[in-house]
């Protein structure tokens, strides 16, 4: 074998297959899947009379890391199209989705408009988005509560990826997923 063949194939091979030894800089958005329903079991929390509550089944099948994470972040935002303020969201799988973010309300927010989706409030720091942490899968109940009743096919979980931008941000791309 000729002197310096090996590293040619590794290059052609790695060309053609399309293959990286590389992280990608930002997030692809074929790389995360979510599916939730209504969950109308017994509820794992309560909430306070003046609210209403909603619970979900939710399922990430699919949540890659495979990302630049000091430049970029992914996450779940629970909403609605009903017009009802989701006051706060909590979930009982706390080991696999961390509340917060970097969140930049004037960012996302203006987003979840364009969508058509309830944007966050800005009044007060809710638990409406979350990070999953260290998992490709993870199952979990969420339970949101707003301050009217919501229809249950007018929820939506938002998948955003966001890219910092010398102290903002920019949106990279949405995927709105809607109830099962």
């Amino acid at each position: 074998m000729k002197k310096g063949l090996i590293p040619s194939i590794t290059i052609a091979c790695l060309a053609l297959s399309g293959c990286s030894v590389t992280p990608n800089h930002n997030p692809q958005s074929n790389h995360y899947a979510v599916s939730f329903a209504i969950d109308n079991g017994p509820s794992f929390l309560s909430s306070p009379k003046s609210q209403y509550q909603t619970q979900f089944r939710v399922n990430v099948s699919d949540w890659s890391q495979n990302y630049d994470q000091k430049d970029c972040e992914v996450f779940l935002i629970v909403t609605n199209k009903d017009g009802a303020t989701v006051s706060d969201i909590e979930t009982d799988n706390a080991d696999n989705f961390a509340y917060g973010g970097w969140f930049n309300p004037t960012v996302e927010n203006a987003s979840l408009q364009s969508l058509g989706v309830q944007p966050i409030q800005t009044a007060r720091v809710a638990n409406n988005w979350f990070n999953v942490v260290n998992t490709t899968q993870a199952t979990a109940r969420f339970t949101a509560r707003t301050n009217k009743p919501v229809n249950p096919k007018d929820w939506r979980f938002v998948i955003m990826a966001i890219q910092g931008n010398q102290g903002g941000a920019k949106v990279l791309w949405t995927k709105v997923v809607s109830p099962s």
